[in-house]
């Protein structure tokens, strides 16, 4: 059993932030992070410390040995605590790794707190709606479907529409980049734009919420 075939809720609500990130849904000047270069050459590594901020770390981009792109779970993890990379097989050769860091961010996976101010914002908040397991065959197999939200805050009700309409283009054309953690990811609905209840700070901040739902995730022991 590899250590992503069972379901791990926190590194779901991580890695769909992380992919939302990486999507540039919002600009990294709203998000008030930089985009940072780390450069180098591994001599069979099997961990790499990111070179700068690496505990400011929010999202890496993309990981480059000797001209090759790896893949996310597939070849590499990150720890966003400490900004380790752990990599599955240990990498020889010349690296580049693009990473964004930063004190803070707008893209998380909590909802936000009612004494934010209204500069905080626009804002995306992602959680885990509902995990259903069926027996997925003989033996100690699970079938899972997992019903994911993402939520919207903006104080433009035209300006949630656009990153709504963003983030399901994004998860349209990558359904199967998280597919180690979530399956195959399907759009299931959209909920009406509403003034935020524990935001509204003078009903200026609005939101919506676009849910998605990943199929085909199996856990096998």
């Amino acid at each position: 059993m590899s250590n992503h075939d069972l379901i791990d809720y926190w590194k779901i609500k991580q890695e769909l932030t992380v992919f939302l990130r990486n999507e540039d849904i919002f600009t990294i000047t709203i998000r008030g992070v930089t985009t940072s270069s780390d450069t180098g050459t591994f001599t069979a590594a099997s961990t790499h410390t990111l070179a700068t901020n690496p505990t400011l770390a929010k999202n890496v981009r993309s990981i480059i040995v000797s001209g090759s792109t790896l893949t996310l779970l597939d070849d590499y993890s990150v720890n966003y605590v400490t900004g380790v990379i752990t990599f599955v097989a240990a990498q020889t050769g010349a690296y580049t790794i693009s990473y964004d860091q930063g004190s803070t961010d707008k893209i998380f996976p909590d909802f936000p707190k009612p004494e934010l101010k209204v500069s905080s914002f626009p804002r995306i908040s992602v959680d885990i709606l509902d995990v259903g397991t069926e027996p997925g065959g003989f033996g100690n197999v699970n079938t899972n479907n997992i019903d994911f939200t993402i939520v919207i805050y903006a104080t433009k009700t035209k300006d949630v529409s656009d990153y709504l309409t963003s983030i399901r283009s994004s998860f349209i054309n990558e359904r199967t980049y998280l597919r180690q953690q979530l399956g195959i990811i399907t759009p299931m609905r959209t909920g009406p734009i509403l003034t935020a209840p524990n935001a509204n700070k003078g009903n200026k901040i609005f939101q919506q919420n676009i849910d998605f739902r990943g199929i085909l995730k199996y856990e096998v022991v």
